[in-house]
């Protein structure tokens, strides 16, 4: 009887602690995706970079080689359009994290962009295209959510 209760307090503290970190990720990825909205490559460095090291201290992501090693690409990267080409792989490794986690803070919506083939997250159904930025602020849809 005290293992099953130890493993299910086990099973849901793991639990717990990865929705946290998962809501986490979620946040700094929103901010990183708010910046190339905003073609702001200055803050777009900042955010990666705080992106980047919360992965970096984070053991509860299986993915979380893949997810460094793209991170790091946008992290090299020295402008917003190369940021911008780095962000699809980071986008969806961390879509494939979100929909296997079982408590989100919020919903969270796949986006894609017709026009570069690529996805994004965000916490708003509404399109913002971090991939073009204002010239093309509105191209794209809502392909699943979470």
């Amino acid at each position: 009887m005290k293992n099953n209760l130890l493993s299910a307090a086990i099973l849901l503290f793991g639990y717990s602690v990865f929705a946290q970190n998962t809501n986490a990720l979620v946040t700094n990825y929103i901010s990183v995706k708010n910046a190339l909205v905003n073609s702001d490559a200055k803050t777009a460095k900042q955010t990666i970079n705080s992106l980047y090291q919360s992965i970096k201290e984070d053991d509860n992501f299986k993915q979380k080689e893949n997810l460094l090693q793209s991170t790091g690409k946008m992290l090299k990267a020295n402008n917003i359009q190369k940021q911008r080409e780095a962000f699809n792989s980071v986008s969806t490794i961390v879509w494939d994290i979100v929909k296997n986690s079982e408590k989100l803070n919020h919903k969270v919506y796949y986006q894609y962009c017709p026009m570069k083939k690529s996805y994004w997250l965000s916490t708003e159904k509404e399109i913002k295209n971090p991939y073009y930025g204002a010239a093309m602020l509105n191209c794209g849809s809502v392909v699943a959510t979470k």
